[in-house]
């Protein structure tokens, strides 16, 4: 079959697909904010990350997560619509969602400072709440779609904490490391993926 292939800006390395524009559910904005959580794989990666992560340090941290990590994500998202225009930052995003899954593989041989969590979790929840409300910003609803992926984000966010509280069995333990691993395999093939679009 002939005829022209896409067009170099949807394969672009830095474009937009794996941090889609928002899927219509028939479930209005906000159902359709809510879904978007689900449907974007890199946003996913980075939650469970970040939760694991938390659980991986100890009580004192998990416990502010579910606090700072949806917050972050609002005031991201909420500057992202400000933007008023997609930011096209896949790559950067799949390469964060590469480090922080190696974070998790490592646990405990690498044990970090609770300073260190808490600036780094609502920072990338920044980042990535600023894309997701710079892809939403053309479509209607956006403020509400936005504040539906909030509120998926918290519930998924305490779901986790309840599930992974600290302290945990060995075998648990190393489950959260090998989850990890999978996470930043999932970011390394990501990262791959993008490389090889054609400019």
């Amino acid at each position: 079959m002939s005829g022209p292939g896409p067009t170099p800006a949807l394969w672009s390395p830095l474009g937009s697909l794996p941090l889609a524009h928002l899927v219509p559910t028939g479930l209005g904005p906000w159902g359709d904010g809510m879904a978007r959580l689900v449907l974007q794989p890199l946003d996913l990666l980075l939650l469970v990350a970040l939760v694991l992560l938390a659980v991986q340090n100890g009580r004192s941290w998990s416990d502010r997560l579910a606090l700072v990590l949806p917050l972050s994500w609002l005031v991201g998202g909420l500057g992202g619509l400000l933007v008023g225009r997609e930011l096209p930052l896949a790559l950067p995003c799949a390469a964060v969602v590469t480090a922080v899954g190696v974070l998790v593989t490592l646990g405990p041989a690498l044990p970090l400072s609770e300073r260190f969590l808490r600036g780094g979790t609502a920072a990338l929840a920044l980042l990535f709440g600023l894309v997701a409300g710079s892809s939403l910003a053309g479509h209607g609803g956006a403020l509400q779609a936005l504040l539906g992926e909030t509120v998926a984000i918290t519930v998924v966010t305490a779901l986790l904490l309840m599930a992974l509280d600290p302290p945990h069995p060995r075998w648990l333990a190393l489950g959260l490391r090998v989850v990890g691993s999978w996470i930043a395999a999932s970011g390394l093939l990501m990262l791959g993926w993008l490389s090889r679009q054609p400019l």
